[in-house]
């Protein structure tokens, strides 16, 4: 399993967006078409933004874990999918 720290996660979540930013850029500069270009921009966009607000939800949702230690469950939602963490200690 992938173990990654909350502030890892949030650099990678950025690093990701701004690797689609330098897409939007590049196809751009490559796509002739203007309606091209704009659905480009619209859908790396959405992207970015998706990414980049599931940030707060990943920090919320840790905070949320460190505070139901020792309960059974407790659950979080990343991009509207509930995920399922076990909080209690070995």
């Amino acid at each position: 399993m992938l173990a990654l720290t909350v502030d890892t996660a949030k650099n990678i979540a950025i690093a990701v967006v701004g690797v689609f930013v330098i897409t939007a850029i590049i196809s751009a500069k490559l796509m002739a078409s203007v309606t091209k270009k704009a659905i480009m921009f619209l859908v790396l966009g959405a992207l970015s933004l998706g990414v980049f607000t599931q940030r707060q939800a990943l920090e919320s949702c840790a905070n949320k874990v460190k505070d139901d230690v020792g309960t059974a469950e407790t659950t979080c939602t990343f991009f509207g999918t509930d995920i399922h963490i076990n909080t209690t200690l070995p």
